[in-house]
């Protein structure tokens, strides 16, 4: 409205003076313009006309900037008007488009084998039943119906919480989810709990656990109790304070347990001594056991009381002192698979471990990864007396190398394989994959071991008791010298891996000879008719043990594919080999040679961990 009382009150224009503004001598102004002497009166009766007429001009011009600014607003209310209208019109095509979308018309069969198939294949908090809800009314009615999305909880401790609750509201709240989530579980199905705590609990939150939990026990056949590390406490001791009365529940809570996962991030404490959890125990089914828990736990007073002697798999991660190793594994007769990623030897001042002294035999150990460390273990007589004692008829899996953890606080030595694994009569017919990292081994020995297993199929070896070209070309000669009529050396080899540890890898002189001696075996073996199965798969791992910093190394350009180019010359473009060579530290390709913790494995992977 201002713009246009503006241009209604606009004077007329008055045609004289526009004519005499159009008049004036342009004359006139040349003369000025020339000279810079005193203007006439004529002069400036000129001057003053001729301006006056240009801020008329200017007037006008005003004026019609005016009017074009009133069309802009005008048109830019009627663009905003439209936009909003549409904008309305919008939202009412997309509901419509809503109520006819895929989500919205599916059966409700199909949506129930949806959320089925999310629940099973999802790892976090997205595949919950509360989460798949929310698409709509029609999925909100699907997740309720279909009682077997929940029968697997993950409650995360302690729960949000006002400060004004009491601890009997918290302890109702707690046993309140559990009894609402699993009361609504399919009655045929078994139940999955995973109970992920933190330090800041009181004693009410263990209650409502005890109690939630009770009415459904025995239908519980998979249980994770996980206690998370948190920067502001990371005691580990206040948690079990705070869940005694789950753990002190009685001996066979759980008849239908099978399978276990107890896990402790915060860091040791030998000072701490944590209550007696018995609730796990007399447990008939439960055959599969996951830790990482305090070396102390296992000593001759046990804090985490176990059905052993009926694990069929146990895999233990973080550090056990070895008394605390053979404690665990001499009551585990009926063990399958085991894996203890991290069993540290005693130093000097340490007391002697407590080793049986009766030879454990384990007959049904078909999978066994060891991790050791310590200081010189190359010279030391007590691991003798800590893992003689260990008989493994039956396995076909070995894993044995130092622990990760311990690589860089102590120099690189080997441990003595015979100690580990005594073959009777020199075979060990069973073997099927054989990983071998920092042992110590001669090549005679060696050579006896690879004789005494004719079924190995997979070979991983990373040494540093024999030099590397020296090992490689020390097997190409077994090959050769194998007469016709004996089956050749590693005839059933399908896989092999073999690293090769050099100080300033780039500027090793021994490097060519290395990937020269790897290229000869593989080409003996791709050449021999007489082998039972073709060699698949073989990978060259090049690791310089030079450690740069936190930086991992840069290797120069074309360096990997000039030796993967040189293997493959050997053994022919025709050879079905898959051949590999890498170039790095040996910290980023320890998984294939090390045997890793298996906690760490399962985080990235497994359901309990999101």
């Amino acid at each position: 409205m201002m713009l246009q009382e503006i241009l209604e009150s606009q004077p007329p224009r008055s045609s004289n003076n526009q004519t005499e503004s159009l008049n004036v001598d342009t004359s006139v102004s040349n003369a000025l313009i020339r000279s810079n002497h005193r203007p006439t009166s004529t002069q400036m009766l000129h001057v003053r006309s001729r301006l006056e007429g240009k801020n008329l001009e200017l007037l006008d011009m005003d004026y019609d900037i005016l009017r074009l600014q009133l069309k802009i607003n005008e048109s830019v209310a009627t663009m905003n008007a439209l936009m909003k209208a549409r904008l309305q019109k919008q939202k009412e095509a997309d509901s419509c488009q809503i109520w006819l979308s895929y989500a919205r018309l599916l059966p409700l069969d199909i949506i129930i084998r949806i959320l089925k198939f999310a629940k099973s294949s999802g790892s976090d908090d997205r595949s919950s039943p509360l989460k798949l809800s929310h698409v709509c009314s029609s999925w909100r009615e699907a997740a309720l119906t279909c009682s077997s999305l929940w029968n697997g909880l993950e409650l995360s401790l302690p729960i949000f919480q006002r400060d004004s609750d009491d601890l009997v509201t918290q302890s109702n709240a707690v046993s309140s989810i559990i009894a609402l989530w699993f009361g609504r579980a399919n009655s045929s199905l078994p139940l999955t709990l995973s109970i992920n705590v933190f330090p800041q609990l009181n004693l009410a939150t263990g209650e409502g656990v005890a109690r939630g939990i009770l009415p459904f026990s025995s239908r519980v056949d998979s249980l994770c109790f996980e206690i998370r590390k948190t920067g502001l406490d990371s005691r580990s001791l206040r948690v079990f304070e705070a869940m005694t009365p789950f753990f002190k529940l009685p001996a066979g809570t759980f008849p239908s347990l099978e399978e276990l996962t107890f896990i402790d991030w915060t860091p040791q404490k030998t000072d701490e001594v944590v209550p007696r959890i018995t609730v796990f125990d007399l447990s008939p089914r439960l055959c599969t056991v996951i830790l990482r828990a305090q070396s102390q736990w296992f000593n001759d007073e046990p804090s985490l009381i176990l059905p052993w002697a009926q694990l069929t798999r146990l895999e233990v991660g973080g550090i056990l002192t070895t008394s605390s190793f053979a404690n665990i594994i001499s009551q585990c007769r009926q063990l399958q698979k085991a894996i203890f990623c991290h069993v540290m030897m005693p130093v000097d001042e340490d007391e002697p471990p407590s080793i049986p002294e009766q030879r454990l035999t384990l007959p049904h150990l078909v999978d066994f990864k060891l991790g050791l460390s310590g200081p010189d273990l190359t010279d030391r007589d007590d691991i003798n007396d800590i893992l003689n004692f260990i008989l493994l008829p039956a396995v076909e899996k070995l894993a044995l190398s130092r622990a990760i953890p311990l690589l860089q606080l102590f120099p690189y030595h080997g441990f003595p394989i015979y100690s580990l694994v005594p073959l009777p009569g020199g075979t060990f017919p069973p073997l099927r994959r054989l990983t071998l990292s920092f042992a110590d081994i001669s090549l005679e020995e060696l050579l006896q071991l690879l004789n005494g297993c004719p079924l190995l199929e997979e070979l991983s070896l990373c040494l540093n008791s024999i030099v590397p070209d020296s090992l490689l070309k020390a097997l190409t000669r077994a090959e050769h010298s194998q007469s016709e009529a004996t089956v050749p050396l590693l005839s059933d080899l399908r896989s092999f891996a073999f690293g090769a540890q050099m100080e300033h890898l780039q500027r090793n002189e021994n490097v060519h000879n290395v990937v020269s001696a790897f290229g000869d075996l593989i080409t003996s073996w791709t050449s021999d008719p007489s082998r039972r199965h073709p060699l698949s798969k073989a990978l060259l791992c090049l690791c310089d043990l030079f450690l740069d910093g936190d930086h991992r190394r840069s290797f120069t350009p074309g360096l990997k594919a000039q030796f993967e180019e040189a293997i493959l010359h050997k053994i022919g473009e025709k050879s079905q080999v898959q051949i590999s060579v890498e170039l790095t530290e040996y910290q980023y390709m320890s998984h294939l040679f090390d045997v890793m913790d298996p906690i760490e494995r399962r985080r990235d992977n497994d359901s309990y961990f999101h």
